[in-house]
């Protein structure tokens, strides 16, 4: 680029300064003192100025970088441009499908939260079921049988000791395994929603990373305000900006540089000295060559006048003090892109950083997708599971009431044993009094016919033969009325039982149940048990 400029006529400087144009109304008095001065000015000085135009040409490494980032920026701008919209678009489906699995997951909890319900219900209802059931077993435990109805010697006893208790039992472990079975059930739907929480977290945890700033910041920073970072398209045409701006620099040093050799070339003793210093300065690469640009300027130049050289010295001198600030502004721009296209970079970063994560996100959908079908069917396996436990439950239940009826029942019925217990005693008592009043009215037939037996043997006994009527003197017939089997139990029917009080003490013992006959209960219990039965209270102690 400097070589190139080298080769332009020198009679274009005439244009004014390269660095510093000056103005139209100080242009004449201009060239008269630059005619006075030009002559005046040591080589030395002008091949100071060259070597530091020369130096100040490495700043085309600066422009060169700065071409780069911009290019750079171009190319993320685009890929941004490119993964916004992609980004967007798989957003969007990820969107839908978010829903459609939180509409699952709703209906997912609808079913737990109603067999937890459920279960709440279930094991209130059973509690309520087996303390009623216990109660009844207490008030049958409770309830002792009278010695009455039992053999002489044994051990007291109660109700509960004459039924099953093992049907209880069996009903109570079959209980609990549906219970068990129940938890089983709701455990395994408990994993399977947590699994699909796991898959719904992961998803937003994706996404929710892909939303946050990518940048590190330091709570200094955080607290601190600072102004809002400019979009990726308004980045990279201030990056453009800059990058022509320091090419127009650049631009201008090299035309410094350029005129700079020609004030050096037309100066007498300049070249060699210039050729020299350049030598003794050159400590490495240099961007360009002072001998190369003078030989190129003596093979392609013609001649210049007077007037035309001390312009040129002139403009060399003007330009020179602000090479410098010309340089100073090339590194400031410079560093000035370097923090804009940090910063574009970190946006570009972001909209890689998102369209991986909805990428990322987009295959874990997938992957949910392949499980979804196994929720939902884990879904229908809960509720049929829970309804089948539930009406096997529901059975147990009422067998549980049955159970309880029937042993409700049964201390209902005990209480009428007793009362019927005393019924057959009363109708005992009465049979007795029948019994005995007969009695009575036999022995005054007997004693009756006793007296007219006699008598008739005082009146005809003297004339009646014995032998006529063998049976004429013997005794009346006897009769007795015994309970039924008792002759048996006395010794057969050979013995002949007293008629008097002792036939009427026999027949006062009182039997025991074994035949039917009733037993002696006393007045409380029989009391007691027509209350209880009167007032619902049946089985009581």
């Amino acid at each position: 680029m400097a070589t190139s400029s080298a080769s332009s006529s020198p009679a274009n400087s005439r244009h004014g300064s390269s660095l510093h144009a000056a103005g139209p109304d100080d242009q004449p008095d201009q060239h008269n003192q630059d005619a006075a001065s030009s002559a005046s000015v040591p080589v030395e000085v002008l091949v100071e100025y060259l070597l530091a135009a020369k130096r100040s040409l490495s700043s085309m490494t600066l422009v060169l970088h700065a071409n780069d980032l911009t290019t750079h920026a171009r190319q993320l701008h685009e890929e941004s441009v490119i993964l916004r919209a992609q980004t967007a678009f798989l957003n969007k489906g990820i969107t839908e499908q978010r829903r459609l699995l939180n509409r699952v997951r709703r209906s997912m909890i609808r079913t737990y939260d109603a067999g937890k319900k459920d279960f709440k219900h279930i094991i209130k209802t059973l509690d309520v079921a087996n303390g009623k059931l216990e109660t009844t077993m207490d008030m049958l435990r409770k309830t002792t049988v009278d010695p009455v109805f039992r053999p002489e010697g044994e051990e007291p006893k109660n109700l509960l000791d004459f039924v099953d208790e093992n049907q209880v039992h069996g009903m109570r472990e079959a209980l609990k395994a549906s219970i068990a079975e129940l938890q089983a059930t709701q455990t395994s739907f408990d994993g399977d929603l947590f699994r699909f929480d796991n898959d719904l977290r992961a998803i937003a945890k994706i996404l929710n990373s892909s939303a946050s700033p990518t940048s590190s910041k330091s709570p200094a920073d955080s607290t601190s305000q600072h102004p809002p970072i400019p979009p990726i398209f308004d980045l990279l045409a201030t990056l453009t900006d800059h990058s022509h701006s320091m090419a127009e620099h650049l631009s201008s040093l090299t035309h410094h540089f350029d005129m700079c050799v020609t004030a050096v070339r037309i100066t007498e003793g300049g070249t060699a000295l210039a050729r020299r210093k350049a030598a003794e300065d050159s400590g490495g690469a240099d961007a360009v060559s002072i001998s190369g640009v003078i030989a190129e300027q003596e093979s392609n130049v013609t001649d210049l006048d007077p007037e035309e050289k001390a312009e040129i010295v002139q403009v060399v001198m003007q330009d020179a003090p602000e090479v410098d600030e010309v340089v100073a502004d090339l590194n400031a721009e410079m560093q000035q892109m370097d923090v804009e296209f940090a910063q574009l970079k970190d946006q570009a970063d972001q909209v890689r950083s998102g369209y991986a994560a909805v990428t990322q996100a987009f295959q874990v959908l997938e992957d949910i997708g392949s499980r979804l079908t196994g929720y939902i069917a884990a879904e229908a396996e809960f509720a049929e599971r829970w309804e089948a436990e539930k009406q096997g439950i529901a059975a147990r239940l009422g067998e549980m009431e049955t159970l309880r009826d029937f042993y409700e029942g049964y201390a209902s019925a005990y209480d009428s044993l007793i009362l019927e217990v005393e019924r057959r005693r009363a109708v005992e008592e009465k049979i007795r009094a029948v019994w005995r009043k007969a009695k009575d009215q036999v022995d005054k037939l007997v004693e009756s016919d006793w007296r007219d037996r006699e008598a008739f043997r005082s009146e005809v006994g003297d004339y009646v033969p014995t032998d006529l009527w063998v049976g004429m003197s013997g005794p009346l017939r006897r009769w007795e009325v015994v309970r039924a089997g008792e002759r048996d139990e006395g010794g057969g029917e050979g013995t002949d039982a007293p008629a008097g009080d002792e036939g009427a003490a026999a027949s006062e013992s009182m039997p025991r149940q074994e035949d039917g006959s009733a037993v002696t209960l006393s007045r409380e219990v029989v009391n007691a048990a027509r209350e209880r039965i009167r007032t619902g209270l049946s089985g009581g102690p």
